[in-house]
Protein backbone atom coordinates (compact mmCIF):
# COMPACT_ATOMS: atom_id res chain seq x y z
CA UNK A 1 0.00 0.00 0.00
CA UNK A 2 1.27 3.32 -1.03
CA UNK A 3 1.68 5.68 1.79
CA UNK A 4 -0.24 9.19 1.32
CA UNK A 5 1.37 12.32 1.54
CA UNK A 6 0.47 13.69 4.80
CA UNK A 7 1.42 9.95 5.92
CA UNK A 8 5.02 10.47 4.29
CA UNK A 9 5.79 14.23 4.33
CA UNK A 10 6.24 15.92 7.33
CA UNK A 11 4.42 19.24 8.28
CA UNK A 12 6.38 22.42 9.35
CA UNK A 13 3.80 23.39 11.39
CA UNK A 14 0.20 24.90 11.09
CA UNK A 15 1.28 28.27 12.19
CA UNK A 16 3.82 28.27 8.90
CA UNK A 17 0.73 26.86 7.10
CA UNK A 18 -1.93 29.34 8.12
CA UNK A 19 0.15 32.26 7.21
CA UNK A 20 1.24 30.69 3.65
CA UNK A 21 -2.97 30.90 3.21
CA UNK A 22 -2.94 34.12 4.46
CA UNK A 23 -0.40 35.42 2.67
CA UNK A 24 -2.08 34.17 -0.27
CA UNK A 25 -5.64 34.55 0.09
CA UNK A 26 -4.34 38.62 0.92
CA UNK A 27 -2.31 39.07 -2.69
CA UNK A 28 -5.04 37.24 -4.62
CA UNK A 29 -7.93 38.41 -2.49
CA UNK A 30 -9.61 40.86 -5.84
CA UNK A 31 -9.44 38.00 -8.05
CA UNK A 32 -10.70 35.52 -5.72
CA UNK A 33 -13.81 37.76 -4.90
CA UNK A 34 -14.28 38.48 -8.85
CA UNK A 35 -14.20 34.35 -9.66
CA UNK A 36 -16.73 33.76 -7.10
CA UNK A 37 -18.60 36.12 -8.30
CA UNK A 38 -18.24 35.32 -12.08
CA UNK A 39 -19.45 31.98 -10.82
CA UNK A 40 -22.52 32.84 -8.72
CA UNK A 41 -23.34 35.18 -11.93
CA UNK A 42 -23.05 32.19 -14.58
CA UNK A 43 -25.19 29.72 -12.06
CA UNK A 44 -28.21 32.72 -12.22
CA UNK A 45 -27.88 33.03 -15.84
CA UNK A 46 -28.57 28.94 -15.95
CA UNK A 47 -30.73 28.75 -13.64
CA UNK A 48 -32.61 31.25 -15.19
CA UNK A 49 -32.16 29.98 -18.56
CA UNK A 50 -34.07 26.70 -17.22
CA UNK A 51 -36.76 29.14 -15.53
CA UNK A 52 -37.53 30.25 -19.50
CA UNK A 53 -37.39 27.16 -21.14
CA UNK A 54 -40.32 25.27 -18.75
CA UNK A 55 -42.03 28.84 -19.47
CA UNK A 56 -41.87 28.23 -22.74
CA UNK A 57 -43.09 25.00 -22.19
CA UNK A 58 -45.89 25.59 -19.17
CA UNK A 59 -46.19 29.42 -18.87
CA UNK A 60 -43.83 31.83 -17.04
CA UNK A 61 -46.22 31.90 -14.08
CA UNK A 62 -45.61 28.24 -13.59
CA UNK A 63 -42.39 28.45 -14.13
CA UNK A 64 -42.07 31.54 -11.41
CA UNK A 65 -44.20 29.75 -8.99
CA UNK A 66 -42.05 26.41 -9.29
CA UNK A 67 -38.83 28.70 -8.77
CA UNK A 68 -40.35 30.20 -5.82
CA UNK A 69 -41.63 27.18 -4.02
CA UNK A 70 -37.93 25.67 -3.74
CA UNK A 71 -36.85 29.66 -2.61
CA UNK A 72 -39.48 29.46 -0.02
CA UNK A 73 -38.71 25.89 1.17
CA UNK A 74 -35.36 26.89 1.69
CA UNK A 75 -36.36 29.99 3.33
CA UNK A 76 -38.61 28.47 5.66
CA UNK A 77 -36.53 25.42 7.22
CA UNK A 78 -33.81 28.15 7.66
CA UNK A 79 -36.77 30.12 9.67
CA UNK A 80 -37.67 26.70 11.53
CA UNK A 81 -34.59 26.93 12.53
CA UNK A 82 -33.77 30.53 13.39
CA UNK A 83 -37.54 31.06 14.73
CA UNK A 84 -36.58 30.37 18.53
CA UNK A 85 -33.79 32.16 18.36
CA UNK A 86 -35.09 35.70 16.73
CA UNK A 87 -37.43 37.03 19.63
CA UNK A 88 -39.33 39.31 17.04
CA UNK A 89 -41.14 42.23 18.93
CA UNK A 90 -43.07 45.32 18.03
CA UNK A 91 -45.66 46.02 15.72
CA UNK A 92 -46.40 43.47 12.73
CA UNK A 93 -44.15 45.38 10.25
CA UNK A 94 -41.55 45.98 12.50
CA UNK A 95 -41.29 42.38 13.46
CA UNK A 96 -41.30 42.08 9.87
CA UNK A 97 -38.32 44.49 8.97
CA UNK A 98 -36.31 42.18 12.02
CA UNK A 99 -37.16 39.13 10.15
CA UNK A 100 -35.95 40.17 7.21
CA UNK A 101 -32.64 42.00 8.48
CA UNK A 102 -31.86 38.52 9.75
CA UNK A 103 -32.21 36.57 6.82
CA UNK A 104 -30.42 38.38 4.79
CA UNK A 105 -27.81 39.90 7.22
CA UNK A 106 -26.98 42.93 5.67
CA UNK A 107 -24.16 44.79 6.22
CA UNK A 108 -23.58 48.42 7.40
CA UNK A 109 -24.18 50.43 4.17
CA UNK A 110 -26.45 47.74 2.34
CA UNK A 111 -29.42 49.06 3.58
CA UNK A 112 -31.67 52.17 4.68
CA UNK A 113 -35.15 52.86 5.85
CA UNK A 114 -37.24 55.85 3.14
CA UNK A 115 -40.27 56.03 5.24
CA UNK A 116 -42.12 54.02 7.46
CA UNK A 117 -44.99 54.07 9.01
CA UNK A 118 -47.42 51.47 11.44
CA UNK A 119 -48.34 49.54 8.36
CA UNK A 120 -45.91 50.19 5.94
CA UNK A 121 -41.79 50.30 5.47
CA UNK A 122 -39.98 51.40 2.31
CA UNK A 123 -36.34 50.52 2.49
CA UNK A 124 -33.38 50.54 0.18
CA UNK A 125 -31.26 47.37 -0.39
CA UNK A 126 -28.09 46.87 -1.81
CA UNK A 127 -27.32 42.71 -3.35
CA UNK A 128 -23.43 42.33 -2.81
CA UNK A 129 -24.01 39.46 -5.45
CA UNK A 130 -26.16 41.21 -8.08
CA UNK A 131 -26.39 37.80 -9.88
CA UNK A 132 -30.04 37.89 -9.90
CA UNK A 133 -29.52 41.46 -11.74
CA UNK A 134 -26.91 40.13 -13.63
CA UNK A 135 -28.55 37.05 -15.10
CA UNK A 136 -31.61 39.30 -15.99
CA UNK A 137 -29.80 41.82 -17.83
CA UNK A 138 -28.21 39.05 -19.77
CA UNK A 139 -31.70 37.46 -20.54
CA UNK A 140 -33.41 40.14 -20.91
CA UNK A 141 -35.95 39.42 -18.54
CA UNK A 142 -37.37 42.36 -16.21
CA UNK A 143 -35.58 42.16 -12.53
CA UNK A 144 -38.61 43.91 -10.89
CA UNK A 145 -41.38 41.27 -12.03
CA UNK A 146 -38.71 38.43 -11.03
CA UNK A 147 -38.25 39.73 -7.87
CA UNK A 148 -41.68 39.70 -7.07
CA UNK A 149 -42.64 36.78 -8.62
CA UNK A 150 -40.64 34.66 -7.22
CA UNK A 151 -38.07 35.85 -3.88
CA UNK A 152 -41.41 38.30 -2.77
CA UNK A 153 -43.76 35.50 -2.81
CA UNK A 154 -41.36 33.36 -0.91
CA UNK A 155 -40.87 36.14 1.65
CA UNK A 156 -44.60 36.61 1.78
CA UNK A 157 -44.63 32.56 2.99
CA UNK A 158 -42.12 33.65 5.60
CA UNK A 159 -43.54 36.68 6.64
CA UNK A 160 -47.24 34.48 6.73
CA UNK A 161 -45.27 33.24 9.99
CA UNK A 162 -45.58 36.40 11.65
CA UNK A 163 -49.76 37.48 10.18
CA UNK A 164 -50.96 36.65 7.13
CA UNK A 165 -51.39 40.40 6.35
CA UNK A 166 -47.78 40.59 5.78
CA UNK A 167 -46.60 41.63 1.86
CA UNK A 168 -43.42 41.83 0.79
CA UNK A 169 -43.05 43.82 -2.90
CA UNK A 170 -40.05 44.92 -5.28
CA UNK A 171 -40.22 48.44 -6.46
CA UNK A 172 -37.82 49.04 -8.62
CA UNK A 173 -33.99 47.60 -8.86
CA UNK A 174 -31.03 50.61 -9.72
CA UNK A 175 -27.06 49.45 -10.12
CA UNK A 176 -27.25 46.50 -7.98
CA UNK A 177 -29.86 48.61 -5.48
CA UNK A 178 -33.57 47.62 -4.60
CA UNK A 179 -36.71 49.50 -3.11
CA UNK A 180 -38.40 47.49 -1.02
CA UNK A 181 -41.56 47.43 0.81
CA UNK A 182 -43.11 45.24 3.53
CA UNK A 183 -46.91 46.52 4.23
CA UNK A 184 -49.22 44.89 6.96
CA UNK A 185 -52.81 45.16 5.79
CA UNK A 186 -54.68 43.62 9.25
CA UNK A 187 -57.94 42.34 7.09
CA UNK A 188 -56.42 39.60 5.52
Amino acid sequence: MQATKWQSQKVHGRDEVLRDIERRATAYRDTVVQDARAIMHDYEVDMYRLVLAIGKRYGMDTAYEIMSDTVAEKRLRWLDQAMPELHLTGSEVEQAMSLYLAYFRLKEGDFRILEQTETTVVFQRKDYVDAIGYACDVLGIDVVEVNNKVYARAMDRMLERISPGLRHTVLKYRDGWYDERIEFHPNE
